[in-house]
């Protein structure tokens, strides 16, 4: 279905070509939605954000009448967003954590490639770093300092008392300090 010929059902029957548009969309949505959540997220969650994208489409094709794009593109940028969205929504909320190293990463500035380069390999560094602590404590470690959870947060989640989460983070720290400088990385102070 080529955008005008949405345009065009969609003019004489809303309803029909929404239904045709789903059809021919729900695997393509599908697939985004899937890729970006599959780390971190159910099969509910995946159709509840595929229903979200096609309700945001609709809402938002209506909107804008003059619409004569690539509707193919502002599907996909949809389905993209939404996902994204779902899945910091997920991590942040529910304390589940994923693998950083499934996700992209993506240079934020190409003047800098090789400063972004060495930031990248000092961010992996310092996840195998923290993976290498065993658990809970790189969980801890990483609810505390990613996710910015409080103490009696994380030691609700991990069936432990605050005090004991406080303890453990502190001695993770000092063990990582010790594992990165053992790689000749030092930290500032107060860290």
């Amino acid at each position: 279905m080529t955008d005008k010929e949405y345009l065009e059902l969609y003019r004489n029957s809303p309803t029909t070509a929404q239904n045709m548009l789903f059809e021919e969309y729900v695997g393509y949505v599908y697939s985004i939605v899937y890729n970006k959540l599959r780390s971190c997220a159910g099969h509910e969650d995946i159709e509840e954000c595929v229903g979200d994208v096609f309700f945001s489409v609709y809402q938002n094709y209506e909107k804008s009448e003059s619409f004569d794009g690539d509707l193919k593109g502002f599907i996909g940028t949809i389905a993209a967003r939404k996902a994204i969205n779902k899945f910091h929504s997920i991590t942040l909320h529910s304390g589940r954590t994923t693998s950083m190293e499934d996700e992209v990463l993506e240079i934020a500035d190409n003047e800098n490639i090789e400063e972004n380069a060495e930031k990248s390999e000092l961010r992996k560094t310092l996840l195998d770093i923290i993976k290498s602590l065993g658990e809970p404590d790189s969980t801890i470690v990483l609810q505390k300092f990613y996710f910015n959870e409080s103490s009696a947060k994380i030691a609700e989640k991990l069936s432990m008392t605050s005090a004991a989460v406080r303890v453990r983070c502190g001695r993770a720290i000092k063990k990582m300090k010790k594992l990165l400088e053992a790689q000749g990385i030092t930290l500032k102070e107060g860290y």
